[in-house]
């Protein structure tokens, strides 16, 4: 633990620097890789710690060192869904779609933020494409869900579609409950 805050700190002093190619070397790939997936690790402690903000920024940093590694943008899509930031969780995952369009998880989760966002259009074609995606991985499984999840999309009449509200706080009253979602391809 102490190994891989020392690489970030590290890492943060070499940005910092100004650039000289004969003294300095940037990381690899691999050591890119390396540090990237001990953050999402560290973030993963951090979750099970409740410290929510050193998880986010475990997360962030991770992206920025490794924008190669889907995990840490899934990770981050679920805990932007799980604190109720609908919106957030849409543009990121979005942007996150864009990077890896290809993965049908991103898609899916995009599917829902939307949803739960009150936007009914975004959500079935973000649905849609991941149903596609999981298709053409021959992926049954994930591609059912998603199919479950579209179908819901479209039957749902659009009077009825509205942003979820947040929870209320102990001692309030809440104004309706949060979904919980099964992601495709999460541990399950």
């Amino acid at each position: 633990m102490k190994k891989a805050l020392f690489v970030l700190i590290a890492l943060v002093a070499l940005a910092g620097c100004q650039k000289q190619e004969a003294q300095q070397q940037q990381p690899d790939v691999d050591q890119r890789k390396d540090i990237g997936h001990k953050l999402i690790m560290k973030s993963l402690n951090d979750l099970q710690n409740k410290d929510l903000k050193s998880t986010i920024l475990d997360l962030q940093t991770s992206i920025k060192i490794n924008p190669t590694e889907p995990e840490a943008y899934l990770l981050l899509g679920q805990i932007l869904l799980k604190i109720q930031e609908y919106d957030h969780a849409a543009e990121f995952l979005d942007m996150t779609g864009k990077t890896f369009p290809d993965n049908g998880t991103v898609f899916y989760m995009l599917s829902i933020a939307n949803k739960l966002a009150g936007k009914k259009l975004p959500a079935v074609l973000a649905a849609r494409h991941s149903v596609e995606v999981f298709q053409a991985q021959q992926d049954r499984d994930n591609m059912l869900k998603s199919a479950a999840l579209l179908h819901e999309l479209i039957d749902t009449p659009d009077d009825k579609f509205a942003p979820a509200t947040k929870q209320a706080a102990p001692g309030e009253q809440a104004q309706a409950p949060a979904t919980e979602t099964q992601v495709p391809g999460g541990n399950d």
